[in-house]
């Protein structure tokens, strides 16, 4: 047997790697947001992960690249919603992508609030109170309620005009309505769904026939057999996007069909310029959340000479710095 020098195995000799020196912000100084929010990215971990997607997040304004901001239900169903009212109202995003949770939540938060309550709640007592539970949020469901009336006037509107003009109805139309309809009522200027149709930012709800609007739309269905919804136009508005921009940048919160459908998109033109992830996702499951952006530049999703992140962590927490970094802050 080989006899092992325990001195030479523990005092290896090494040579230094790595970029900038590990440190913690220093709040010993009056504090300065710049400085705090800078000093994310020399902390490590998901840290400095963070840091550098604010990095890119701001590149992404700086090159004038077209911002695809694509986010699942859950996002819309937390106070997240918020944030994502302030990008579409101001003009900071350029293009959105959700489910319908998403789309629906937004539109039923200008009736009624969601309110706090408990991870750990009696599901069974729940259901029998009529309240619905999505983590620690609670959605009454008499919000619901008063989703299926606003939808089957959407709905409505949208079979009249379609008879009316002798044109199909399809799914960016619904979206387009949608927003319309909220137009002069209470709490409309809250929601991004109102604020995408008045600055006229492509709204997208894939998949449309999920969720309430799902129900709503088999329900209407029923009365009226000749009612259909041509799916194919959010394809085109999506791609067209996507071929017309200069700069691509996308800015994904969870997984799911959001971040797919923008990222798929982006295959069309070799893979976008810019991307930031953020999400829990595993890697290790193949799942389409845990995918990470190297594995995105194997499919041309994204560019070999990109510029990418992912932030793993959970967007609640994440996004809102995120935004005050790299929207708010000048």
């Amino acid at each position: 047997m080989k006899k092992i020098d325990p001195k030479k195995a523990l005092f290896k000799k090494s040579v230094e790697l790595g970029e900038g020196k590990i440190t913690g912000h220093n709040f010993g100084e009056e504090f300065n947001a710049k400085k705090f929010f800078a000093s994310f990215k020399y902390t490590g971990f998901q840290a400095t992960n963070l840091g550098k997607a604010i990095e890119l997040v701001r590149e992404m304004q700086k090159q004038k690249a077209t911002i695809f901001l694509g986010f699942t239900s859950n996002i819309t169903t937390s106070g997240l919603r918020d944030i994502i009212t302030y990008l579409v109202k101001n003009k900071l995003v350029h293009f959105l992508v959700t489910t319908t949770g998403g789309l629906e939540e937004d539109v039923i938060k200008t009736h009624g609030a969601f309110l706090h309550g408990d991870f750990n709640a009696d599901g069974a007592y729940l259901r029998e109170k009529g309240v619905n539970r999505t983590g620690n949020i609670y959605v009454p469901n008499e919000r619901y309620i008063w989703f299926e009336t606003f939808m089957k006037g959407v709905l409505q509107e949208l079979y009249h005009k379609s008879k009316k003009n002798d044109k199909p109805i399809n799914s960016v139309d619904v979206v387009t309505e949608m927003g319309r309809a909220l137009e002069g009522k209470p709490n409309a200027e809250e929601s991004f769904t109102y604020w995408a149709y008045k600055n006229n930012i492509p709204l997208l709800c894939v998949p449309l026939a999920d969720g309430a609007m799902g129900d709503h739309i088999y329900l209407y269905k029923k009365d009226h057999p000749d009612f259909s919804i041509d799916l194919i136009k959010e394809v085109e508005v999506l791609y067209d996007a996507v071929l017309d921009a200069d700069k691509t940048g996308a800015i994904l919160l969870g997984g799911s069909v959001p971040k797919h459908h923008i990222m798929n998109a982006f295959m069309l033109r070799e893979g976008a310029d810019y991307t930031v992830y953020i999400n829990t996702g595993y890697e290790g499951e193949g799942s389409n959340a845990g995918a990470s952006p190297e594995e995105a530049k194997s499919w041309g999703k994204a560019s070999p000479d990109s510029n990418n992140v992912k932030v793993w962590g959970e967007a609640s927490i994440i996004f809102p710095i995120l935004v005050a970094a790299a929207f708010k802050l000048k």
